[in-house]
């Protein structure tokens, strides 16, 4: 069962290989700072592929982002990091306990499949909530059914009149 209360209180996620995380709740506003980043780390790496490429230099283990796949990819990586970063508060299950660190953290959250199920758990709630208020769609027979008669509204008594011309 889900409850459409939103959580306020920062709460605890079980991840891959033994990883439990504390995180705040996400908001709204918590997503959108965290897509802009993404975003933006993505086009600096655009930036720095453009420049490399107009040099004559390598890429030298920079990602092929004309692949949109891999563009893709790559927002989904570092939008489970900002998540991360900006939302992780403690953690456990780490070998040499490390602080939670923005470096840590993106170091945990570059194993693989940790990062991806840290944003689909982070997300969850979210998403149920959005599901279940969009449980219910429109009906088949439009805004009026067969049991409420074939109108739900009448009609205007009176034929509209134009308005009156500026003199």
């Amino acid at each position: 069962m889900i409850s459409l209360k939103p959580q306020t209180e920062p709460y605890d996620i079980e991840l891959p290989y033994g990883v439990m995380v504390t995180v705040r709740p996400l908001t709204t506003a918590g997503m959108a700072v965290a897509q802009t980043a993404a975003r933006r780390r993505v086009e600096s790496l655009e930036s720095q592929v453009r420049e490399r490429r107009e040099s004559g230099l390598p890429l030298d283990g920079l990602p092929d982002l004309d692949d949109e796949a891999e563009r893709d990819g790559l927002f989904q990586d570092q939008l489970s990091k900002e998540l991360a970063i900006r939302h992780i508060v403690s953690w456990s299950g780490i070998e040499d306990d490390p602080e939670v660190t923005p470096e840590n953290v993106a170091a945990v959250m570059s194993l693989y499949p940790v990062g991806e199920q840290f944003l689909q758990k982070l997300t969850l709630q979210q998403v149920l909530i959005n599901a279940s208020k969009n449980a219910s769609g429109p009906s088949v027979d439009g805004i009026s059914s067969p049991a409420e008669g074939p109108d739900t509204a009448k009609g205007a008594g009176k034929k509209a009149r134009s308005a009156r011309k500026a003199e």
